[in-house]
């Protein structure tokens, strides 16, 4: 019975535990997605712009991971939003490494409204 018991309180805290991790990795993720679009925005060369563009790719791909619910049928996956603001970072990198900053920063804004879009159907807070 206690070994039951144990085992239990054991796999529910694991569990927890896990939720938390998982949260606090999205959580993470966001703020650095928030963090280097900020960066790109006050990038002045193309290595800089690179770097921020690369941290976002990075950041939107570890968070696609973790799959998020709505309560909206209607509203895109997590991971097809993940995957648009993927290839959003894409092509205005293109235009980075085309030498085009300016262009990519306009481009960029296409960026924050993949994610302001993302944030209206899953931040529920």
């Amino acid at each position: 019975m206690i070994k039951k018991t144990l085992a239990t309180f054991i796999f529910s805290a694991a569990l927890s535990f896990s939720s938390l991790s998982f949260a606090g990795n999205l959580e993470h993720n966001m703020e650095t997605l928030a963090k280097n679009f900020k960066a790109f925005n006050k990038a002045e060369n193309q290595k800089d712009a690179l770097k921020a563009l690369d941290n976002m790719k990075a950041a939107a791909l570890d968070a696609k991971k973790i799959k998020l619910k709505t309560k909206d049928p209607k509203a895109p996956t997590s991971d097809a939003l993940y995957d648009q603001l993927t290839a959003q970072i894409d092509s205005t990198r293109a235009l980075v490494q085309a030498g085009k900053l300016d262009q990519a920063k306009v481009e960029g804004k296409k960026i924050a409204a993949v994610k302001e879009r993302g944030h209206a159907v899953y931040n529920h807070h």
